[in-house]
């Protein structure tokens, strides 16, 4: 049956007409309340880059400017090894065969001379003497093929050819030196060194051609990758940025007023690092939340176009889907399954996916956010294979959702997607309601014994929180001001001076509580300030732009940000670094997605 038809019935049906005019009561309302004059009206009744204050923060990053002026980076520029490599990374970049085929063939040469004849080498050098003969850009042969064309028409990309005419007897060249590298490290540290080293060398040599490449590599390796890999990359964009801003006078240095409250918000944490009863624990604490927190103020001078960020969201539905795959076939088969979160007395399941996130409650609050946001792509998609491509993502996420079995991750994602509705299209509630009414009869029965079993105190789990909410909130008390000092080693020190019941915890399983003990009243102060910013951001961008991409995204992105917190009323998902640094990136292109829709020019500039 047609689906235009289905549509026009239900338009038209009663229960439609009814819902219109609920919504229309509750809109009236809502215009009228409190809370949508705080969020909607008055965008910017706080100046807040017109402060002193402001200025005093902005000083460093006017003194960048300044030095980049008088800096004369043109001898950098054309140097001969910057030139020579920018060469090489445009021939990679269009695949070109001459390189790649010269560099097979020299390593494939040094395993023939070394150990002999194999079939392994053979198949490489023969490989190596096509790529030779072929004499052509990949790229240009990838774009034009019909089944790569399709491939990223369904997740919505381009396949872009830059315009660069390669040297044959250079493509030549800069395959056999990578070639002779390579053979040189097979010889002291063996085949997955050698190369791990190339693709190093490689991936730091494109971060540094264009800092926007590291952050698409951070975008879609934040999730997937060990945390100090992460931290390595994130380092390398930020030094790759600062250098870029001091070799082109094109970019400058900015900030807005998240970035400064963020600031602040970095300097309360180092005086509770430093005030820390673990203070070398908390410091490097610390050094991690400047880098990931921090990142925003750096990630402001890469978003610099609504092209960039909305790549930047499509790599975070893909990375978010490929660790959805993961957590699914690690649930169905078994893949080193932990069961210690599970309370077997109450529970007959002994499973629960955590994917590359370590736990199924970390994977979970992941999971919100990728959710929501992917759900805010799926509905901007104009072609069916995007459709297509993007339902299924979301309906993988969903799935791997279910298999987390983590109820405060589900009561997160429900109100978030409550929100949504409500804000994108109320009427959508007749269709909610009847899903919500079907779901006892589709969903497993373990996933109804788990939702059940919401607030029963017999369950372990929640008992526990309970108990640790009510010692770390004694705790917090005696810490008002300085707070007890970052992480899991200062607040388990502090702990077992405080605990009611001898139950022993890392963190208070509360993000609010957890961010109080950590940073003080002022701290807390500050991070729910900058959350009310971004959120009053996003509404507003919403409400400007209200069905158009940059506006649906951005409420898709607002109720992430709740579906979050409202997780973080039962956990502590900021013990997770990684998590730290995903939140942070959503937070930047939120904002950055909010300025992009305001205006066609860059961001405003002190």
């Amino acid at each position: 049956m047609d689906n235009k038809f289905l549509i026009q019935q239900y338009t038209s049906s009663r229960m439609s007409q009814c819902l219109d005019k609920i919504c229309r009561l509750f809109s009236k309302l809502w215009a009228q309340s409190i809370f949508y004059h705080m969020i909607f009206v008055n965008p910017f009744r706080l100046q807040l880059q017109e402060s002193l204050t402001f200025r005093i923060f902005f000083w460093p990053f006017q003194q960048l400017n300044v030095v980049a002026t008088k800096f004369d980076a043109k001898y950098i520029r054309d140097s001969f090894i910057l030139r020579h490599f920018r060469n090489y990374l445009y021939m990679l970049m269009r695949i070109n065969s001459t390189l790649i085929g010269a560099f097979m063939l020299t390593v494939a040469v040094y395993e023939l001379a070394t150990a002999g004849v194999s079939a392994p080498a053979l198949i490489i050098f023969l490989i190596a003497i096509i790529f030779l003969i072929a004499k052509v850009d990949m790229i240009e042969l990838i774009s034009g093929s019909a089944i790569f064309t399709k491939l990223f028409e369904m997740a919505d990309f381009k396949i872009v050819c830059i315009d660069y005419q390669a040297n044959k007897v250079l493509a030549a060249t800069y395959g056999v030196a990578l070639g002779l590298m390579c053979s040189a490290l097979l010889a002291f540290s063996g085949v997955v060194a050698a190369f791990a080293v190339a693709a190093g060398l490689t991936i730091v040599g494109f971060v540094f051609l264009n800092p926007v490449y590291g952050l698409y590599l951070l975008v879609l390796s934040g999730p997937i990758f060990d945390t100090k890999l992460i931290l390595g990359l994130t380092v390398l964009v930020i030094v790759s940025t600062f250098i870029r801003n001091l070799l082109n006078t094109e970019h400058k240095w900015f900030l807005d007023d998240i970035g400064f409250i963020l600031m602040g918000l970095l300097i309360v944490y180092f005086f509770s690092a430093v005030l820390s009863f673990q203070r070398l624990a908390s410091l490097s604490i610390f050094a991690v939340y400047v880098l990931f927190i921090g990142f925003y103020i750096v990630g402001l001078q890469l978003l610099t176009s609504r092209e960039i960020i909305i790549r930047c969201v499509k790599l975070f539905v893909i990375a978010g889907t490929l660790v959805s795959i993961y957590g699914i076939l690690q649930y169905v088969f078994g893949w080193g399954i932990n069961q210690n979160w599970i309370d077997p007395s109450v529970f007959s399941i002994t499973d629960r996916a955590y994917s590359t996130l370590d736990n199924p409650n970390i994977l979970g609050v992941y999971l919100i956010l990728a959710f929501m946001i992917t759900a805010g792509v799926l509905l901007t998609r104009k072609t069916p294979h995007a459709i297509f491509f993007y339902a299924c993502a979301l309906a993988s996420m969903a799935i791997c959702l279910g298999a987390t079995f983590s109820r405060g991750c589900w009561i997160g994602l429900a109100i978030a997607i409550a929100i949504f509705i409500t804000f994108y299209n109320g009427k959508l509630w007749g269709l909610a309601i009847i899903a919500i009414l079907l779901a006892p009869f589709i969903l497993p029965d373990s996933i109804i014994e788990r939702i059940l079993s919401i607030g029963n105190m017999e369950d372990t789990s929640t008992a526990i929180r309970v108990k640790i909410w009510l010692s770390s909130l004694r705790m917090g008390s005696d810490f008002f001001l300085t707070g007890a000092g970052l992480g899991s080693a200062s607040f388990g020190y502090l702990y077992p001076f405080y605990t009611y019941y001898y139950i022993p915890a890392q963190h208070s399983h509360n993000a609010f509580f957890q961010i109080f003990i950590e940073g003080g009243v002022i701290g807390l102060v500050l991070f729910l300030f900058s959350m009310w910013r971004i959120e009053k951001h996003l509404a507003l961008c919403f409400n400007k732009y209200k069905r158009s991409e940059t506006g649906i995204i951005a409420l898709a992105l607002m109720c992430s940000i709740v579906g979050f917190f409202v997780q973080g009323l039962f956990d502590y998902p900021f013990y997770n670094y990684r998590i730290v640094f995903l939140f942070w990136l959503i937070i930047t292109l939120g904002s950055t997605l909010c300025k992009r829709g305001e205006c066609d020019k860059n961001f405003t500039r002190m």
